[in-house]
């Protein structure tokens, strides 16, 4: 398995067997190849203004769209190449992102394997899913990475590091639709395209501040540089050699598959400069506290059964400014020894509220009801329409805060606009391109779904009325429904003893605390037990103070609320 990368790297080409050829299979490859034309003609003269390339890339969609319906018939075939078994095994990746020329054959026919990949995002937009039940996110991924003519396209900044995919934590959440023969090779597999598992000093040495421009930060910086440079010529040595590697990095199949995933989390999380992110990738679809693993290991051997709020990276409720050694403030955690107890988590954080009432799970593949009324009804025991004059603790219609809680406030809009995006290079972050007009346009769209009836029966003043159909007139309704299906699908919505709103997992129920635990981005779902807690998942609550690190800062700074240690099992 150890050599495995080095001889896909250095083989001259490598072919990849999709099975023999059938009916219909030249006409799938031609459109493969007249998909691919477009594109690099795309990409020989690219710009660097984002406005110009999103311009471009909705050009090249319409174009590609239009094809695909005039070719309707080979489009189904296509799609039926990619439901062959190769696309869904986790081993099949690396093979492809090694190495240096990739050819698909079925049969006698032979095909770019690049050139066969440029159609996955439009197989994929036209399969008209929010939440694909098929690895082709991952596949678009790697075709983004090795197209042709990706030189061309403005450098990723920080250190990029050859022959990487990106961050293992990335590829663990978009991989976890594959099939794996050995759960452990869902880790296995990916050590040798991941950041980690091919520069793993990286992971002790990646620091994280406010002013990134400061003096320290660039004495860092290039000291990072050049402890990363000598790694990379010892590493070189040889496949067996592993300068700086963590064990939960080395491929050992002496270890049980709880032991794997257990030792990669408890890294993830104790890696520089110690974020829990990786506990946003929790999704029980069971009872957790009936479970042998630990309630906080993610199982990526399971598909995923809704979107992870954490995985943009854009809310910082366990931060805030100021200096601290190191973001999540962990207990019985060491670099190398073994934990005195491996199974428990011993982190700091404090205790936010309590859930009073929930919703049953949200599904928006069922359409007898509409999950955003029915989950209302639930909650408050009346219907949804008419809007009524009640408020939320902000001081917004309270029909209004319950709409965007659904939207994870600004992140379903600016989600959904990662996702119908054709060149994930021209991605705007939220830092960038100021969340406000994400917040605005979720608000429109909000407005537009709560004055797509007839108002009749609508007790609110006229100029709080006047204020809502005039947002709703730049609103769209079914793209508000569209957005809130990215985040709300298979969660709930609950209400908290203090009145806030939030989006829970999907085995969230009464009496459930919700805490902020230093380090993490949103706020997590805990149950209490007898003598210690259990996970039951990553949470969305409609509380910007809460959402953004105001709330922690009077924690940290101001000991408004009582800091504990949580011990989590």
């Amino acid at each position: 398995v150890q050599y495995m990368r080095v001889m896909y790297k250095h083989a001259a080409r490598t072919i990849v067997w999709l099975g023999p050829r059938s009916q219909g299979i030249e006409e799938a490859f031609h459109l493969a190849q007249m998909v691919a034309e477009i594109k690099h003609a795309s990409n020989s003269t690219p710009s660097f203004n984002a406005a110009v390339m999103e311009t471009g890339a909705g050009v090249e969609l319409d174009l590609i769209a239009h094809i695909f319906s005039a070719n309707t018939e080979n489009v189904g075939r296509l799609t039926e190449l990619f439901d062959r078994d190769y696309f869904e095994r986790i081993w099949c990746v690396q093979e492809v992102v090694v190495s240096s020329w990739c050819v698909a054959k079925c049969g006698d026919l032979e095909i770019s394997f690049m050139d066969l990949l440029s159609t996955v995002i439009h197989l994929n937009l036209r399969r008209q899913t929010f939440f694909s039940r098929k690895p082709l996110e991952f596949w678009n991924m790697i075709y983004m990475l090795k197209q042709p003519g990706r030189s061309n396209l403005p450098a990723p900044s920080g250190h990029r590091v050859e022959g990487s995919v990106g961050p293992l934590l990335k590829l663990l959440a978009a991989s976890r639709m594959f099939e794996a023969t050995d759960p452990r090779d869902r880790i296995f597999s990916l050590l040798g395209i991941s950041d980690e598992g091919l520069m793993p000093v990286l992971a002790l040495t990646t620091v994280s501040n406010s002013d990134q421009n400061s003096l320290l930060m660039k004495f860092l910086r290039r000291a990072q540089s050049g402890l990363t440079s000598f790694a990379e010529r010892v590493n070189r040595l040889g496949p067996g050699v592993d300068f700086g590697k963590h064990k939960a990095l080395k491929i050992d199949y002496s270890k049980d598959m709880m032991e794997v995933y257990r030792d990669l989390t408890r890294f993830m999380m104790r890696k520089s400069p110690r974020m829990l992110d990786v506990l946003s990738h929790v999704q029980h679809l069971d009872e957790p506290s009936n479970d042998a693993f630990p309630t906080w290991v993610p199982k990526w051997f399971q598909p995923p059964s809704t979107s992870v709020l954490g995985r943009i990276g854009v809310f910082l409720a366990g931060l805030c400014d100021g200096h601290f050694r190191y973001f999540a403030m962990l207990h019985d955690s060491p670099l190398c020894a073994q934990p005195m107890r491996p199974d428990v988590l011993l982190v700091d954080g404090y205790f936010v509220d309590r859930v009073m009432a929930l919703s049953e799970v949200l599904d928006f593949e069922v359409f007898e009801c509409p999950p955003v009324e029915a989950s209302w009804t639930q909650l408050f025991g009346t219907s949804f329409f008419p809007v009524s004059s009640r408020t939320y603790r902000n001081g917004e219609i309270l029909q209004m805060a319950f709409c965007k809680t659904l939207l994870a406030g600004f992140l379903g809009p600016l989600a959904a606009r990662l996702i119908s995006t054709v060149l994930p290079s021209t991605f705007s972050h939220p830092e960038d391109d100021s969340r406000n007009k994400y917040l605005q346009q979720g608000h429109s769209d909000a407005a537009a779904y709560l004055m797509r009836y007839e108002v009749d029966g609508c007790s609110l003043p006229s100029m709080e009325l006047n204020a809502l159909n005039q947002s709703a007139l730049t609103g769209n309704f079914v793209r508000y429904y569209r957005c809130a299906q990215v985040f709300s699908h298979n969660r709930r919505v609950y209400l908290t003893r203090s009145g806030l709103l939030g989006l829970g997992p999907r085995m969230m129920r009464e009496g459930d605390e919700i805490c902020i635990l230093f380090g993490g981005r949103p706020p997590f779902a805990l149950r209490r037990m007898q003598d210690h807690h259990i996970f039951i998942g990553e949470t969305y609550v409609h509380d910007d103070d809460i959402m953004w690190g105001k709330l922690t800062e009077g924690v940290r700074f101001r000991n408004q609320l009582p800091i504990m240690t949580y011990e989590i099992r």
